[in-house]
């Protein structure tokens, strides 16, 4: 059932601020030159939920929560890092190997300070949010359509989605986004867990005030840029199917009509 009234204010996985002032990273770093096979992570981001419409005052949007999870055998781990804070940032993913040691792949993704409210780094478009039309044979556009304005992702073990894969507790955490003068960023997630985001946070939300009525598919896809190395990219996409309408006193509804396939649906590594 489509809900219009905002909901509850709820914990997410970008919060609080981050500390003030420089500081190390309080994630351990692996090291040594890499020995047998790379051991990958796998994005797989669950279908957005919480879905339902808002009037901003403005127009009418849909706003919704997601989470993107860790689905392979190893971790994702990112190194963020600059000379001075006049330079720009290097970002860099570090593959652990399955006889030890790590693999450092320079990556052409990108950083953004704050912008959402919080005061601590994001990695740009981690995961991309599009709303389609689906047309009168059911099927969804694959291209164009209106996406979020989200800014950017502070990634980490927000929380455990997968049971039998993974470390107990959390490896990666918010602090690694660290404050604005900082030098040097530790950003990941591990197998089995998941990065969180509620609705109620800036950017969790598409535009939907000239949208006409009908049918609609809104696309969660990881790493649309492909700027990371993972196992596969085939289970990088998922979505919800929505019937947007418009009653008679203007307000406009969202149901869901259909639900994509889920992190746990996703094909096991090799």
């Amino acid at each position: 059932m489509a809900v219009v009234a905002a909901f509850p204010v709820l914990l997410t996985g970008c919060q609080d601020d981050a500390p003030d002032g420089p500081a190390e990273s309080p994630v351990p770093q692996p090291s040594g030159s890499p020995v047998g096979e790379p051991v990958l992570p796998d994005f797989a981001p669950a279908p957005p939920v919480d879905v339902h419409t808002k009037d901003n005052g403005d127009g009418w949007q849909i706003e919704f929560s997601s989470v993107l999870v860790n689905v392979g055998e190893g971790e994702f781990r990112l190194i963020v890092d600059r000379p001075t804070v006049d330079d720009d940032w290097m970002v860099t993913q570090v593959i652990t190997h399955s006889g030890g040691g790590i693999e450092e792949v320079p990556t052409d993704a990108e950083v953004e300070w704050g912008g959402d409210g919080h005061d601590h780094w994001h990695v740009r478009r981690v995961v991309t949010y599009r709303l389609v039309a689906i047309d009168d044979s059911g099927t969804p556009a694959l291209d164009g359509g209106l996406t979020d304005a989200k800014v950017g992702f502070c990634i980490y073990d927000f929380g455990r989605e997968l049971d039998d894969l993974g470390p107990d507790d959390a490896v990666f955490n918010r602090d690694g986004c660290q404050p604005e003068d900082a030098l040097t960023l530790t950003m990941g997630l591990s197998p089995g867990w998941g990065d969180t985001y509620e609705w109620n946070l800036p950017g969790q939300s598409i535009d939907v005030t000239d949208l006409p009525d009908g049918p609609y598919r809104l696309w969660a896809e990881a790493d649309e840029s492909g700027h990371f190395v993972e196992t596969s990219t085939d289970n990088n996409d998922t979505w919800v199917d929505l019937d947007l309408s418009t009653t008679g006193d203007g307000t406009r509804t969202a149901v869901v009509a259909d639900i994509g396939p889920t992190p746990d649906e996703s094909p096991p590594p090799g």
